[in-house]
């Protein structure tokens, strides 16, 4: 019989496995759900759906109602870094509203405190940034977690009031 501590363990692989598996089906069958993107991405993934899965690096935002918070569902990260919420301009991340910082580690969720609010029906991005050690988010240190290809890792969502379609 496993003890809770097994389980627990098993249940996050279960899970890492499964989002890393939905990624590569996703990508293979074109269905696009994946939001890893360059900072200017090209077509823009659908929002809210799925999660990014790079490397030890993954994250997951859905949409939500619009507020001085964004809820992030998971946040794994292979060294510490940030959750940074940009707003949306020209169909890319623009200005920083806000940033969390998190350890190294798989499957934490968590908040994104804003410096303004988000607004019903825009659109935003949630992404990955290294913490360069200081413990202190400056955005022309803390840069965007990249993955092989040079895009960074990120989420798009909407703010909405009205529950998301699926």
């Amino acid at each position: 019989m496993w003890d809770t501590h097994q389980k627990i363990i098993a249940a996050a692989v279960l899970f890492i496995l499964g989002g890393a598996i939905g990624f590569w089906l996703g990508r293979s069958a074109g269905q696009g759900w994946s939001a890893v993107g360059p900072v200017a991405p090209s077509p823009v993934p659908p929002s809210g759906q799925g999660t990014v899965l790079v490397g030890g690096n993954a994250i997951a935002v859905n949409d939500q109602s619009p507020g001085s918070k964004v809820a992030v569902s998971l946040v794994s990260l292979a060294a510490d870094g940030w959750v940074v919420i940009h707003d949306e301009r020209d169909g890319t991340p623009a200005s920083i509203l806000g940033a969390r910082r998190f350890d190294v580690g798989a499957n934490q969720t968590g908040s994104v405190d804003l410096l303004r609010p988000t607004e019903e029906g825009k659109v935003y991005y949630a992404m990955l940034h290294a913490d360069d050690g200081d413990r202190q988010f400056d955005h022309e240190k803390d840069l965007p977690i990249r993955d092989s290809q040079g895009n960074a890792i990120l989420m798009r969502f909407v703010a909405s009031a009205a529950p998301p379609e699926r």
